[in-house]
């Protein structure tokens, strides 16, 4: 038998960020990870996975690993624009006097990097899955039959989470009959720390990687035009990638690997199933990849958490009050966010003619209210009172 105060369970970047918070907070930490997941790194050296971090989160992570600079590549401007499209959009950084808008890293390097630090610093952790969760007194069982006592379960398994089941926290999930198809392209021109987003066909990510020339690719496309990309060569593709884009960066010169996986919005009926017990990251939510919010919004679940555990008392620290008040105001965020890309993608596949006009005339609109979009940029960049942690 083993005591500690807190188990996590799950050993991606959400449960081993949360892990090495709870270890500089000196709570007794049991991190519970099956074997690392292997990265798919394409011909060009980059890992075809990405993530999208604001300044406010990126900022979080330097800090949790200290003295470890993890590569980034800095979007100073994002353009957004429409197939036969009379308005665009663009968000600089310079409009809210900051030196970006995000940064963009492979997904393997952060959690590489995450990881590392882990095994470092924390020396309990066990490749085992929990089997049973008992209430008197407060524990769970593992797969080798170790029974471990705990004031603090938390659940942080991805999408497909074992645990969450176990627990009783029902998933609701909801298809969008879509597919995002991910790869890493090379240009004629550089990205000039641009990300282009495109909506038409699907919605196409242009995202600049660390090479001028190099650009990770997030195209999440109906269902049934999948299938028909699915069977084409990667000539083919280029040639499909040079009319949707309309060649922003020049004509697409090469293309790596394909690699997909299918959009879904998922949410957990609650994030505390049991006065003990916190869902987070992708086990509480999962939402479409068009604004770049899932691993912001995991990390925000963390952040929350640890202002809690930042408490001097332990008792107050697990205090079900507190727990339960966090675990609402998290799900409200989630689903505000699932709500705001439903909204975004919905708007933009509306193809009559008066809903065409009713979008760019909402573009310019937009686009001229200067204050109302700095506010959106501060938002996104994790500064704004909707993405603030308490």
């Amino acid at each position: 038998m083993t005591n500690v105060d807190i188990v996590i369970s799950g050993g991606g970047v959400i449960g081993t960020a949360l892990a090495l918070a709870c270890e500089r907070l000196q709570y007794r930490t049991l991190l519970l990870d099956e074997p690392l997941v292997r990265h798919t790194t394409g011909r060009f050296g980059f890992d075809l996975r990405t993530v999208a971090l604001s300044p406010q989160s990126l900022a979080w992570l330097d800090d949790l690993l200290s003295c470890e600079q993890l590569p980034r590549q800095r979007v100073e401007r994002m353009h957004i624009w429409e197939h036969l499209g009379t308005s665009t959009i663009d968000f600089c950084s310079e409009e809210v006097g900051s030196d970006s808008l995000a940064w963009i890293l492979e997904h393997s390097t952060v959690a590489t990097a995450v990881r590392n630090k882990c095994e470092k610093l924390l020396g309990n952790i066990e490749t085992e899955t929990i089997t049973a969760v008992d209430e008197t007194p407060k524990s769970i069982t593992l797969t080798n039959g170790k029974v471990v006592f705990c004031k603090l379960l938390v659940i942080a398994e991805g999408a497909n989470s074992r645990t969450r089941e176990l627990v009783g926290a029902r998933w609701d999930s909801q298809s969008l009959g879509q597919r995002a198809i991910v790869t890493v392209i090379e240009t004629e021109q550089p990205h000039n720390n641009t990300a282009w987003q495109r909506f038409g066909n699907g919605v196409l990510a242009f995202l600049p990687l660390t090479k001028p020339n190099t650009h990770a690719i997030v195209w999440s496309v109906p269902n049934p035009l999948f299938s028909a990309l699915q069977s084409i060569d990667d000539d083919q593709f280029k040639e499909r990638l040079n009319r949707e884009s309309d060649q922003v960066c020049g004509k697409v010169l090469e293309v790596d690997q394909r690699v997909s996986f299918p959009l879904n919005h998922g949410l957990a009926n609650t994030f505390r199933p049991r006065p003990w017990i916190f869902i987070l990251g992708d086990s509480a939510h999962t939402i479409h990849p068009l604004a770049g919010q899932g691993m912001n919004l995991g990390i925000e679940d963390v952040r929350s958490l640890e202002s809690i555990l930042r408490t001097s008392n332990i008792d107050q620290a697990f205090s079900p009050i507190q727990l339960q008040a966090l675990a609402q105001r998290r799900r409200a965020k989630a689903i505000i966010m699932q709500q705001l890309m439903s909204l975004f993608d919905n708007t933009w596949r509306w193809k009559d003619p008066l809903s065409h006009w009713l979008r760019n005339f909402g573009v310019r609109t937009f686009s001229r209210l200067s204050a109302i979009k700095k506010q959106v940029i501060r938002e996104a960049m994790g500064f704004g009172p909707i993405t603030k942690v308490n």
